[in-house]
């Protein structure tokens, strides 16, 4: 739940942007109430950024873990045992194993809202499955054309948990109904996202970014970002959004996170020097996993 003092979804909060940029005002909710941008890294560290230094600190948690997903409650991360073949291991806060699954194939894409199911992607059949968290069980869905795995984002759920985004092998945006047990395609587009407030669907065609309802009317352009190359990722309230812009004097092969406030389009990049190839990020409000992270005080090395 948010607390009371947060901007319920969908509404802006009047601000001045001569005084106060995107960064400055995610630096005081981040202070306020921990809301971040975290990741999974490659080594299994959970990674959280703090807005004021611009830079990423990291976490270990479990030995032998690696690559995975943070719960946008920020209480569960889901990580893949490299000790263990298809084995999917799921830590608490405090990075002591839940629970651990045998058998899962699939690279864990997203969590749904209330973190009780798992987005999976098979990285050879290019295949859709879900995990229910609790049983363990894996449900393979009826989707055809599914696009490479580096389409696919943290906010593929739905917030009511009926429906999935996903990108389509054949250009499309597509969204599959659990009810229905079929899919739609929306409109062209890549790396779709799904709003926290459930009315829009974000979506990247070339370097403009545009949003959709899930019904597939009315679409609206957001911005044009040159070199922009990720995901568009929702703040909690709707509010920010954050995304990848590669950086046109880097000569390494690395980005920066960008972070816009969408009322009056202020912006300003956070972290320099990421993964362009990262589509992990995930906006988290959990105060006690920001204490956590930054009490490990190891402050992140980029590979």
């Amino acid at each position: 739940m948010l607390p009371v003092e947060w901007p319920q979804a969908g509404t802006v909060r009047a601000v001045n942007p001569e005084t106060t940029s995107a960064r400055g005002e995610l630096e005081q909710l981040q202070k306020k109430y921990g809301l971040t941008l975290g990741f999974v890294d490659d080594r299994g560290r959970i990674s959280m950024l703090n807005f004021k230094k611009r830079a990423f600190v990291a976490r270990s948690v479990e030995a032998g873990t690696y690559d995975g997903r943070i719960a946008p409650d920020g209480k569960l991360a889901a990580l893949r045992d490299e000790r263990e073949p298809f084995t999917l291991a799921i830590v608490r806060l405090d990075g002591t194993t839940l629970k651990k699954y045998s058998g899962v194939r699939g690279f864990p894409f997203c969590w749904s809202y209330d973190s009780s199911r798992l987005m999976l992607v098979t990285t050879s059949e290019f295949q859709l499955q879900v995990m229910e968290v609790a049983s363990g069980v894996v449900q393979t869905l009826p989707v055809e054309q599914v696009s490479q795995t580096d389409g696919f984002t943290s906010q593929c759920w739905s917030p009511d948990g009926k429906q999935i985004v996903y990108p389509s092998s054949d250009g499309y945006v597509a969204v599959y109904d659990f009810e229905k047990q079929m899919s739609t395609k929306l409109t062209k587009g890549a790396n779709p996202t799904w709003t926290p407030d459930g009315n829009w669907i974000a979506y990247r065609d070339g370097d403009t970014y545009y949003a959709i309802h899930p019904s597939g009317e009315g679409r609206k352009k957001l911005f044009h970002k040159t070199r922009a190359i990720s995901g568009l990722l929702w703040s909690p309230d709707s509010r920010f959004v954050a995304y990848i812009h590669e950086d046109l004097i880097s000569l390494l092969g690395y980005s920066r996170v960008m972070v816009r406030r969408l009322a009056d389009g202020s912006e300003e990049w956070v972290a320099q020097g990421v993964d362009a190839g990262d589509d992990g990020y995930q906006w988290i409000q959990n105060p006690q996993l920001t204490e956590w992270v930054e009490s490990g005080n190891q402050k992140y090395q980029w590979p």
